[in-house]
C-alpha cells in the first residue's frame, strides 16, 4: 500500500470514530462532568482518570458507570484496609495503634456496605445503594478524626482522601440514576 493510501485510510478511520461513536468516547467525561456539576466536592480530573482506568468504562452506560465507580470504591477500600492491617502489625506506639484499630473497624464496616451497594445498583435498588454508599463516604473522615483527636500524624491521609473522592463519585453516579 502506498503511504498516501495509508494516510487517507487513517484519516477516514479517525473521522468515523469521532462522528459515529461520540457517545462511547464521551460517556466517562460526560458522567464525570455531570457529577462534578452536581457536587462541588467532586474533582473532574480525578473522576475521569479513575474511571478510564477500569476495563469497560468507555462503553458503559450510566448504570454501568455507577457500578464501576462503586467497584472502584470497594477496590480502594480493600487496599486501604490492607494497609491499615499492615501498619497495625508494625505499630508500637500506643496512640497510633489505637487509631489504626479504630480505622480497621471502620473499614470492615465499609467493605460490608460496599459489598451490599454494588448488587443494589445492579438490581435497581437505588435507595439501598445510596444508603450504603452514604455510610461509606463518612468512613475515611471517621478514620482521620481518630488521628486528629489523639494528635497522631495519620499515615492514611492520601488513601483516605482518594477513597472519599471515589466514594462521592459512586454516590453521585447512583444519584443520577434516580
Amino acid at each position: 500500500m502506498r503511504p498516501s493510501s495509508i494516510c487517507i485510510l487513517l484519516a477516514v478511520a479517525v473521522l468515523l470514530h469521532h462522528h459515529l461513536l461520540p457517545g462511547v468516547e464521551a460517556s466517562v467525561e460526560k458522567a464525570c462532568r455531570d457529577a462534578a456539576n452536581s457536587s462541588p466536592n467532586i474533582k473532574y480530573d480525578f473522576c475521569v482518570a479513575a474511571l478510564r482506568s477500569y476495563p469497560g468504562s468507555r462503553s458503559a452506560d450510566k448504570k454501568g458507570l455507577a457500578v464501576i465507580a462503586a467497584s472502584l470504591t470497594k477496590d480502594k477500600a480493600t487496599s486501604v484496609s490492607a494497609k491499615v492491617k499492615s501498619l497495625l502489625a508494625k505499630a508500637s506506639d500506643k496512640k497510633k495503634k489505637q487509631c489504626l484499630e479504630s480505622c480497621e473497624s471502620v473499614y470492615e464496616d465499609v467493605l460490608s456496605d460496599l459489598d451490599t451497594s454494588i448488587p443494589a445498583i445492579k438490581e435497581g435498588r437505588l435507595g439501598d445503594a445510596k444508603t450504603y454508599l452514604s455510610a461509606a463516604v463518612d468512613a475515611p473522615s471517621t478514620c482521620e478524626e481518630g488521628f486528629e483527636e489523639l494528635q497522631v500524624p495519620s499515615p492514611l491521609t492520601k488513601e483516605d482522601s482518594d477513597l472519599t473522592q471515589i466514594c462521592i463519585i459512586a454516590l453521585a453516579f447512583t444519584n443520577m440514576l434516580g
